[in-house]
C-alpha cells in the first residue's frame, strides 16, 4: 500500500490522451496493493460553476466518499478515482459531444485491464445518459448516474448495469399528483408554467408532468397555461387575462414559475375578487432552488394580501432534510474542500454543499458497499450486470447524511412531501408524503398525523368545481333558472289579481255601507205590506 498523488496522475493520464481538463487538488492515500482488487472510479462531468452538477462543486463529495470507504474496507480494494473533464464541456448539452473521451479511456488507459481489475463511470450530469448506459452495456461496467434523474434508464433490459442515484428526480411529481387528484377526486386541472428556460426547473418538471399524466391520468384533463417569464419579459404577465382563462376550467392550479411571478398572481387573483378557499394553488418546487423558498413577505403594500391568499398555497417539492448536528459538520467540511481546492464560491445567503454533492459522497460508499458483499460471496469483482443488481430494491443506510434507497428498477427514490402553509406560524409544513415503491399500499400518507388546514368555508376538501360548473352550464342549474323567471311571474299575477280584487271588494263594501248610513229611514219596496180590508158605511 502506498500513497498516490491523484493531481500527478491526472496530469498524467490527462496530459497523455486529452490535454488537462480538472485536477483533484489533494494528495490522496490509496491503497495500491499487489493481488488487492481495483475498481477504478471514472467520474465524467461539466467544468465550471454553471451547474450545481458540475464538477467543481460534486468533486468534494466524490474526494470524500474514497477516503471514508478507503478506511472502512481497509485492504478489501483500490478505488483509483480519476476525472474526466474538458474546458469545453460547460453546458449540460456539451457532455453529449465528449462521450468518446471515457471509451478512449477504457480502450486505452484502463491498467492493469482483466482479472480482477475493473471500472466504474459515474454521471454527475444533467440527466441520465442512455450513451453511457450503453458502454456499460458492452463493456459489462457498472455505471452509475448521480446527477438529475429523468426516468430513462429503468428498463433493466435495455440498461442491466446502470443505477441512477441523482437527488432530484422529475417523473415522481407526475407519479405524486395522480395520486392526490385521485385522493381528493380533481379531474380538472390547469398548468401555468414558464417556457423560457430562465429556471430551467420550471420547464422540465412542467413537460415531465405534462407527459405523465397524459400515459397515466386518462381521467384528468390538464388544462396548460404557458408564459414567458423571462428577465426582459416578466413584467408583461397579464395576470387577469390568464387567470379568467383558468377560472373557466379549473379551481385546482399547479404553477411553476419564478417564484415572485407566484406572488403575484395569487395577489392578483384576490385583487381580481377570488374568494378565499374557493381554488387551491399548489407550485412545484425544487429544494436549493435559485430563488430560495417560496415567500409571502416581499415587504411592500401587497403583503396583508400575499399572506391571506397564501392560506390557499401547498408546496410540492422532496421532503425537507433533517439535519444533525454531524450533518452539519460533514456539510462544512465539504464546503471548505469546495473552497479551497475547487475554487467554489458559494453566495453568503447559501447553505453550503447541494443535494448533489451529498450524492457523490453517498453513491461511493453505497458501491464500496456492494463490492464488498461481492468479494464476500466469491472472492471476486462481480460482472457489471450483477454489481448494479446488488443496488436493487434496498436502502443503504448512513447515520450522517441519510439513508439511500434505491427502487427494483435501479432508480433512487427520495420521499416527496406535499407542504400546506401554516398560517399560525406562516410557514409551510409537510402534510402528505409518498416513496415511490416504499410508501404503504403505494399510496400518499399522512405525515406526522398532521391534517390539511383547508381555507373552505366547512374545513373540508375543495371540490372539484363549483355546484353549477364553472360557467354555469349544470342541465339542474339551467332548468332552475327557467323554473325561477315562472315562479316569480306567476307569483307577481297573484299578488296583482289579489290586490285588484281586494279593491273591487272594498269599493262594493264600502258603497253599500254609505248607503246604509246616509238611507236609514227609507224602506224598501219589498218590505212594504199591501192591506185591502172594504170599509162598509152603512155599518155607522
Amino acid at each position: 500500500m502506498h500513497c498516490l498523488e491523484s493531481r500527478h496522475y491526472m496530469h498524467t493520464f490527462l496530459s497523455s490522451v486529452f490535454s488537462i481538463a480538472l485536477v483533484v487538488g489533494q494528495l490522496m492515500c490509496i491503497p495500491i496493493a499487489s493481488g488487492t482488487p481495483n475498481m477504478t472510479l471514472l467520474v465524467y462531468g461539466l467544468k465550471g460553476q454553471r451547474y450545481l452538477q458540475g464538477l467543481a462543486y460534486t468533486a468534494a463529495g466524490f474526494d470524500f466518499g474514497v477516503r471514508d470507504a478507503t478506511n472502512r474496507f481497509a485492504g478489501r480494494f483500490n478505488l483509483p478515482l480519476v476525472y474526466v473533464s474538458s474546458d469545453s464541456i460547460l453546458l449540460c448539452e456539451d457532455t453529449a459531444a465528449y462521450f468518446d473521451r471515457v471509451s478512449r479511456y477504457y480502450y486505452g488507459d484502463l491498467l492493469p485491464r482483466g482479472g480482477n481489475s475493473s471500472l466504474a463511470v459515474i454521471y454527475p450530469g444533467c440527466d441520465e445518459s442512455k450513451t453511457l448506459a450503453q458502454f456499460g452495456k458492452e463493456w459489462n461496467v457498472p455505471v452509475i448516474s448521480t446527477g438529475t434523474t429523468f426516468s430513462n434508464l429503468r428498463d433493466r433490459a435495455l440498461f442491466p448495469t446502470t443505477v441512477a442515484l441523482g437527488p432530484i428526480q422529475y417523473e415522481i411529481y407526475g407519479v405524486f399528483l395522480l395520486r392526490l387528484f385521485a385522493k381528493f377526486n380533481w379531474t380538472s386541472v390547469s398548468l401555468i408554467y414558464d417556457v423560457s428556460g430562465r429556471v430551467a426547473f420550471n420547464q422540465i418538471v412542467s413537460a415531465r408532468i405534462q407527459g405523465y399524466v397524459r400515459r397515466n391520468g386518462p381521467d384528468v384533463q390538464l388544462h396548460v397555461f404557458p408564459l414567458d417569464c423571462s428577465a426582459g419579459k416578466q413584467d408583461d404577465v397579464d395576470y387577469v387575462t390568464v387567470l379568467t382563462a383558468v377560472s373557466r376550467v379549473s379551481r385546482i392550479i399547479l404553477i411553476s414559475v419564478p417564484h415572485p411571478i407566484t406572488r403575484n398572481f395569487l395577489i392578483n387573483s384576490s385583487k381580481m375578487g377570488w374568494k378565499l378557499g374557493e381554488t387551491v394553488w399548489i407550485s412545484l418546487d425544487a429544494s436549493q432552488g435559485p430563488w430560495g423558498s417560496l415567500a409571502w413577505q416581499f415587504n411592500d403594500s401587497n403583503d396583508g394580501i400575499a399572506l391571506t391568499a397564501f392560506r390557499s398555497v401547498f408546496k410540492l417539492e422532496f421532503c425537507a432534510r433533517q439535519p444533525t448536528p454531524e450533518f452539519r459538520t460533514f456539510s462544512a467540511e465539504l464546503r471548505t474542500r469546495s473552497e479551497r481546492n475547487y475554487n467554489v464560491s458559494f453566495p453568503p445567503s447559501s447553505s453550503g454543499p447541494s443535494e448533489f454533492v451529498i450524492t457523490a459522497y453517498s453513491a461511493v460508499l453505497a458501491l464500496a458497499q456492494v463490492l464488498n458483499e461481492s468479494l464476500n460471496d466469491g472472492g471476486i469483482f462481480e460482472s457489471g450486470n450483477e454489481i448494479a443488481r446488488r443496488f436493487l430494491s434496498r436502502t443503504f443506510y448512513d447515520p450522517v447524511v441519510g439513508d439511500l434507497y434505491v427502487d427494483s428498477a435501479g432508480e433512487r427514490q427520495r420521499p416527496m412531501c406535499l407542504m400546506d402553509f401554516d398560517f399560525t406560524v406562516r410557514e409551510f409544513q409537510e402534510v402528505l408524503s409518498y416513496t415511490r415503491g416504499k410508501s404503504k399500499d403505494d399510496d400518499i400518507g399522512s405525515v406526522n398525523n398532521r391534517t390539511i388546514d383547508w381555507a373552505t368555508l366547512d374545513g373540508k376538501p375543495l371540490s372539484n368545481e363549483p355546484v353549477c360548473g364553472f360557467n354555469e352550464e349544470k342541465p339542474s342549474c339551467k332548468a332552475q333558472d327557467k323554473v325561477v323567471p315562472v315562479a316569480a311571474t306567476c307569483t307577481a299575477l297573484a299578488i296583482s289579481l289579489t290586490i285588484g280584487g281586494t279593491a273591487i271588494m272594498y269599493r262594493y263594501f264600502r258603497r253599500a255601507k254609505v248607503k246604509d248610513v246616509h238611507g236609514w229611514w227609507q224602506l224598501d219596496q219589498a218590505c212594504l205590506i199591501v192591506y185591502y180590508q172594504p170599509i162598509h158605511y152603512g155599518d155607522f
